[in-house]
């Protein structure tokens, strides 16, 4: 373990890490922070390769977390400026994590189960979507380019260590988004009951932007609504993801052969058997 002691905020790796608060700086330099002591012990363990170093103001509160020995490079900062970089204040140390490269979505690698697509310009639930997809077996995550960042300091609040159990791509605009075989369904608040509906063994999930919801014009295969009391008109984007995530695995037991016989009476299913 090799440890680096940065004392001064004028030092330009503090100076860099200090602009990954952002997307921009994020992009720019391909490294993202992620806090909290069981989300950075969970990376060392199960992802070692994407993290670069880590970022502590205690030496004992490091080996507290991860007693095991490191191979990482360990940056030890005074308190002042480590609570800078802690962008959500748990005093615990900060993980630097590789971004990217994200591949590019293509539709003919996608043959079984769900992929999610994300407008959400709102990093925290695209991290809260990606959770979801992470907990109930979503293998990709496909962001359009509406979307925020997935490595956004509060989409990693909201995802955590699970950022890498599915794979990131990037996709088209909302505008420009479309589907030539896979059956596509999106979420709207006019659609069929999701509590009830058989899904087909392959399939794209789409939710709409938060407020706007998804563009007319959009060919989908199907709408699906997630029931609610009349005076509720709508739920949080995020939340709305998990709750259809969650009625897609709990049907596929026994919903699979209904599934695929409706996309089947539609043409759809053929290429994906």
């Amino acid at each position: 373990m090799k440890i680096k002691e940065i004392s001064s905020g004028q030092n330009p790796f503090f100076k860099k890490l200090l602009r990954l608060n952002g997307s921009r700086g994020i992009k720019k330099f391909g490294l993202a922070l992620l806090s909290g002591g069981r989300n950075v012990k969970e990376v060392l363990e199960y992802f070692p390769d994407r993290c670069t170093g880590l970022v502590t103001y205690s030496m004992d509160l490091l080996k507290s977390i991860v007693p095991r020995r490191l191979h990482h490079p360990v940056y030890l900062l005074p308190r002042k400026l480590f609570n800078l970089l802690d962008f959500h204040g748990t005093g615990k140390p900060i993980a630097i994590l590789k971004v990217g490269p994200f591949r590019q979505w293509d539709e003919s690698l996608h043959r079984r189960g769900c992929v999610l697509f994300l407008p959400f310009q709102d990093p925290a639930n695209v991290g809260a979507a990606i959770r979801s997809a992470a907990a109930f077996g979503v293998k990709r995550v496909v962001l359009l380019e509406e979307a925020a960042h997935p490595f956004h300091p509060k989409c990693l609040r909201a995802a955590g260590s699970t950022i890498f159990h599915t794979e990131l791509m990037t996709g088209p605009s909302l505008s420009n988004f479309f589907t030539l075989s896979l059956p596509l369904l999106v979420l709207s608040p006019r659609g069929r009951d999701v509590s009830t509906y058989q899904f087909p063994e392959a399939f794209g999930l789409l939710a709409g932007l938060e407020g706007p919801g998804v563009p007319e014009g959009l060919n989908w295969t199907e709408s699906l609504a997630i029931p609610m009391e009349k005076n509720i008109d709508s739920l949080n984007a995020g939340m709305a993801v998990g709750i259809a995530l969650y009625q897609w695995r709990s049907s596929i037991a026994d919903g699979r052969a209904k599934g695929e016989k409706e996309c089947r009476e539609r043409g759809q299913f053929e290429a994906y058997r």
